[in-house]
């Protein structure tokens, strides 16, 4: 038992460093992103005076984000976030879009060959919008943007990968209501580089 305990750590320690040089110098992810948010549903009190309610719903949108590896545990993250929602009330449709653009370190854990656990925390601006459709109110606003949260990494075969999941906390000031929601990512990882 102790010799091929011995064999195991001596397999392990020559293939570490080889499996360091295999850490690309970029990642590019993409994929399906859900987010909870405060949202702004407008519907009317009188035939020609609109209301607005603020309530949490689910808007469903897309993550891309281009990681940078300055080293097999450190990197920078820019992150750009599109989600939508069009809720009703009353036969009033309020197009709700927020959009995210954010940048900041991130630290992955990279000993598990094959797996890769990640830690980010991301600034940036964030912009919601709610529009009455076809006609009706418009509200725009853009206001500091943040998000922190983790995820884990999977690797496909040679230059991809799959984020199995990306959780974080979302936090933004968007008409006039505090966003402290969070938002659930899953995608595709390609490598470039190295």
């Amino acid at each position: 038992m102790t010799r091929t305990l011995r064999i195991l750590l001596l397999v392990l320690s020559i293939a570490a460093p080889g499996y360091a040089q295999t850490i690309p110098d970029w990642e590019v992810f993409g994929g399906y992103s859900w987010q909870r948010s405060n949202l702004r549903e407008y519907f009317k009190s009188t035939p020609i005076i609109y209301s607005v309610r603020n309530k949490a719903g689910n808007l469903n949108g897309f993550d891309v984000a281009f990681t940078e590896n300055i080293n097999p545990w450190f990197g920078g993250t820019l992150d750009i976030s599109a989600h939508f929602a069009t809720p009703e009330i009353a036969t009033v449709r309020t197009r709700e879009r927020m959009y995210s653009v954010m940048y900041g370190p991130r630290f992955s854990y990279r000993k598990w060959p094959g797996w890769t656990p990640f830690g980010h925390v991301l600034a940036g601006v964030a912009n919601m919008d709610a529009k009455v459709t076809p006609t009706g109110p418009h509200l725009s606003d853009t206001s500091f943007g943040l998000a922190a949260g983790g995820g884990l990494d999977v690797k496909a075969g040679g230059k991809t990968a799959f984020r199995l999941v990306q959780a974080e906390y979302f936090h933004a000031n968007s008409l006039g209501a505090s966003q402290n929601n969070f938002r659930l990512s899953a995608g595709i990882i390609l490598y470039l580089g190295k």
